[in-house]
């Protein structure tokens, strides 16, 4: 690829289930196909990662992170492999120090040349007393460590590359003391990252990471926290294109990693938009790439029906409306109704029950008839929650056209009381809750005509 971007990465660097190594290299091969050049294996809840950093990785799993290493050589893909040592690490400690070098010379053995030390989402403080008559503080105890780890992974090999993340990654001028102290003692060949404004950043210009360069004092490589959806997040489903990150950003930066969901799959539409924005950031079309990108996961007889499903997951940090198009067809027939048209015959009613028969056989066909069983599989909780959203969303519009034709409605409101007590008990989130307002309005209908007959569950819904 042809690219400003020196570094484009991946970063599986989030919490929750990892991927398994089938996976993990069908994401690094679809990502050299597309222009990628790095993937950064540092998952938190590998165990020997980050919790159990000083334990050595069983024989089974280095077999397979050998091979893993193999095919991103073969995919023109550097692995960095990343340590997590920050919950627990003496920095002072030669003990501790040989257990990062251990770790790192295992994966040298196998061929990568590239590592990181994670001192993310820790404490300020030291955690044992000798760090404390050692370092005068924290951002003198990072550097240390990571100075004296590059010295020797150089020592062992003049190829090898350590980056690091600090403790402070995010946020804006003038940046912490622990960053400029940082930034003042690090050696100048480690990299270090940051995830711009905010940890899930909105956006993300030059000048932020120009700001933070300063404060570091060197470049950054951009930890760019779209799409993954961990944590707090785990609720969502982020399938649209990246966007709001300028058309300079490269020349505040070393690169990009991008921290990819955890359904691996679904991850690559994303992705798929990150390698356009790479090759062209300053004439980066979203909506193109988007299409593109859906029509390259998902192929090109699934395309519109994930598309569909896809309008409708769009709250992250990059936007905060889930399902615009669903919102603005509900508003339409609010609208409506407040005018004084009947349900009956009413166009805005029969483009909302229009769009939801498309969101249903959408669904129907990812589920039943799509090729990409992966994608499939990590779209069905989702798809779960979406089709109770469809039919709760249907039977309100029949208990409207019953109530103006005085006719029983009793069951088709019982159906929608079912439908949103799975929305409200379900793990997963879609929509962002942009039918609630017609179900409100339905509620008050039902009330105002018949008085109360349920207590709908009072449980957030989107």
């Amino acid at each position: 690829m042809s690219s400003p971007f020196e570094i484009r990465g991946v970063v599986e660097g989030f919490y929750g289930v990892y991927y398994t190594v089938p996976q993990r290299e069908s994401l690094i091969r679809f990502i050299g196909d597309l222009g990628f050049n790095t993937y950064i294996y540092g998952p938190k809840d590998d165990r020997e990662h980050r919790v159990r950093w000083r334990e050595p990785y069983p024989e089974e799993a280095m077999q397979e992170f050998a091979h893993t290493v193999q095919v991103a050589k073969q995919s023109g893909v550097r692995f960095v492999y990343a340590l997590s040592c920050g919950l627990s690490i003496r920095y002072s400690s030669d003990e501790d120090f040989e257990c990062i070098q251990n770790k790192f010379l295992a994966f040298h053995s196998m061929g990568v040349r590239d590592f990181s030390l994670f001192l993310d989402d820790i404490s300020h403080e030291f955690q044992h007393e000798q760090d404390r008559r050692v370092f005068s503080s924290y951002a003198q105890a990072h550097a240390a460590i990571c100075n004296r780890a590059l010295e020797w992974l150089l020592s062992v090999d003049s190829e090898c590359t350590l980056s690091m993340c600090p403790t402070d990654y995010c946020g804006e001028a003038p940046f912490s003391a622990y960053l400029h102290e940082l930034g003042a003692s690090l050696d100048p060949r480690i990299d270090v990252f940051y995830t711009g404004p905010q940890v899930c950043s909105t956006r993300i210009t030059a000048d932020h990471a120009l700001q933070f360069a300063e404060a570091a004092r060197r470049l950054p490589i951009i930890w760019d926290n779209y799409p993954v959806n961990d944590s707090s997040m785990r609720p969502e489903m982020h399938l649209g294109p990246i966007k709001g990150r300028s058309g300079d950003l490269y020349k505040g930066c070393k690169g990009i990693a991008v921290n990819p969901m955890n359904q691996a799959e679904a991850s690559k539409i994303a992705l798929v938009t990150f390698a356009d924005y790479f090759a062209r950031p300053a004439d980066y079309n979203p909506d193109e790439s988007w299409d593109s990108a859906i029509r390259r996961v998902a192929g090109e007889s699934s395309a519109k029906h994930v598309r569909l499903l896809a309008e409708t997951t769009l709250m992250s940090c990059l936007q905060r409306e889930a399902a615009p198009k669903m919102a603005s067809l509900v508003g339409r027939l609010l609208d409506s109704q407040r005018e004084g048209l009947k349900v009956q015959g009413n166009p805005a009613v029969c483009e909302l029950s229009d769009y939801l028969t498309e969101l249903d056989e959408a669904c129907y066909h990812i589920v039943n008839r799509m090729d990409n069983l992966e994608l499939r599989n990590d779209l069905l909780p989702w798809i779960e929650v979406l089709e109770n959203w469809i039919w709760a969303g249907r039977g309100v519009l029949e208990v409207l056209e019953l109530l103006e034709r005085g006719k029983d409605y009793s069951n088709a409101l019982r159906a929608v009381k079912d439908a949103l007590d799975v929305v409200s008990k379900h793990p997963k989130r879609i929509t962002g809750g942009a039918l609630k307002p017609l179900v409100d309005y339905c509620m008050k209908q039902v009330e105002e005509q018949h008085g109360k007959l349920w207590v709908l569950s009072t449980e957030p819904w989107s």
